[in-house]
């Protein structure tokens, strides 16, 4: 029997309610089908189950990724409509059409360059209708006279030549084509005007582009969703990174080590972190000046200044700084133990530090560093002391013979909640975890 039959092989969460991959939903579409299509990169074997909430997600990415397969003719289709009733401007070569003069032209140029340029504006000229639209006076040609189409032809050729000048920052000498990267260019780099304002928060950014992207924040609009996962984002550009953790390939490599990562940014997190000296970072508490090397660390840790405990455990109802705490706690409520000693076999853990601590002081395998705490906490009426309060509070009970912890179906009490579990399980034959999972 296999030890993950329980879980859900997408989530691998622990679920009673599995439905296998070679069953089909209510259109006779079998969801091993469905998995092959969304990631074809992986073998689904026929054994493999999964929960609910994983088929719903299937479902949202196969369907969207059918509804682009079967809208491309639509899409030819209209495209063809659009070409026909707006662009009028034919190119020669390759037969694309253009709504403007001033784009043919452009794309001439561009594409099927010759070593005179200008001559191939000039024949192009002769066939396509006047536009007066596009006479621009240009600074760096003298004005002459000349007759009405030879002039039309000369301003034309002016607007290409304004056109093909690039835009130099007037800071550093960048150079750029477009006017808007230019102009992004300065707002971002040199002059930090921020002239795009949120009207719902005092939120200010240097292009249009952003703003758009911080007002979905407050609509909660994700109209980005990952055909893997289901994950959704506001930006095409978070999902495009999103994408590549699903992919692994980890192109981007640390010239400093061996490791390789999914993305630029974790790779550049990395370098922060684990080596660039901590003396170096720049994010620094305003409390107690510790520093951290990522904006996120610092205000995960003023949390704990502020005693801000934003995670609560669905069993227990306590809380916790940040979502790693309750997800380590969480585990304390299970009696699962995937972490294995393969070499005396008897030894099983809830969690890879504990077995890496295990094979260091029993086997004297690994590197981990195992510092002892300082005991900080002494017992006022004998000379005791502990690293942690709540071991204090528990031998301070053995002084006072205060017995906290009560047996719901007998009158026994106890020291320490171990011992009421150990025995609820001896003497009545309960578990509590086991009870907990049978009320979820």
């Amino acid at each position: 029997m296999s030890e993950l039959e329980d879980f859900c092989y997408i989530c691998v969460e622990k679920n009673s309610n599995l439905t296998n991959i070679i069953e089909s939903d209510e259109r006779d579409v079998k969801f091993i089908h469905k998995l092959s299509v969304c990631v074809p990169n992986q073998v689904w074997k026929e054994d493999i189950c999964i929960c609910e909430n994983c088929i719903k997600n299937l479902n949202l990415a196969y369907d969207f990724i059918q509804v682009c397969i079967k809208s491309e003719d639509l899409r030819n289709e209209k495209k063809k409509l659009i070409v026909q009733q707006t662009e009028k401007f034919h190119c020669d070569k390759c037969n694309k059409y253009f709504s403007q003069k001033r784009w043919l032209l452009s794309h001439i140029t561009k594409v099927h360059k010759k070593t005179d340029p200008q001559e191939e504006i000039t024949s192009v000229l002769d066939d396509v209708p006047k536009d007066e639209n596009l006479i621009v006076k240009n600074e760096y040609f003298d004005e002459g006279n000349y007759s009405s189409d030879e002039e039309s032809k000369l301003n034309v050729k002016k607007r290409y030549k304004k056109l093909k000048i690039p835009l130099t920052c007037e800071y550093c000498g960048k150079t750029f084509n477009r006017r808007q990267h230019h102009s992004a260019h300065i707002r971002a780099k040199h002059t930090f005007e921020k002239p795009y304002k949120c009207d719902l928060c005092d939120a200010k950014y240097t292009n249009s582009h952003s703003l758009l992207v911080h007002k979905r924040n407050h609509n909660n609009e994700k109209p980005f969703v990952c055909s893997y996962c289901g994950k959704s984002f506001v930006c095409s550009g978070d999902l495009y990174h999103h994408s590549k953790i699903h992919l692994n390939r980890r192109e981007y490599k640390c010239n400093l080590c061996d490791k390789s990562f999914n993305t630029a940014s974790i790779l550049r997190t990395h370098k922060i972190c684990m080596h660039l000296d901590p003396k170096d970072w720049k994010y620094v508490c305003r409390h107690c000046d510790k520093r951290f090397p990522i904006n996120s660390s610092l205000a995960n840790h003023i949390k704990r200044h502020l005693g801000v405990r934003e995670f609560s455990c669905y069993i227990c109802e306590k809380k916790f700084f940040d979502k790693s705490e309750l997800t380590k706690h969480l585990k304390s409520h299970s009696n699962e133990k995937l972490f294995k000693c393969n070499i005396c076999e008897s030894k099983e853990y809830k969690n890879s530090y504990s077995l890496k601590k295990h094979m260091k002081i029993i086997h004297d395998v690994g590197t981990i560093n195992i510092v002892k705490p300082e005991k900080k906490f002494s017992c006022p009426l004998c000379s005791k002391a502990f690293a942690f309060n709540n071991k204090l509070q528990k031998h301070i009970s053995t002084h006072s013979g205060v017995k906290p912890f009560k047996c719901h179906h007998c009158d026994k009490r106890f020291l320490d909640n171990y011992y009421r579990k150990l025995h609820l399980m001896k003497k009545h034959n309960i578990n509590e975890i086991t009870d907990v999972d049978a009320l979820k």
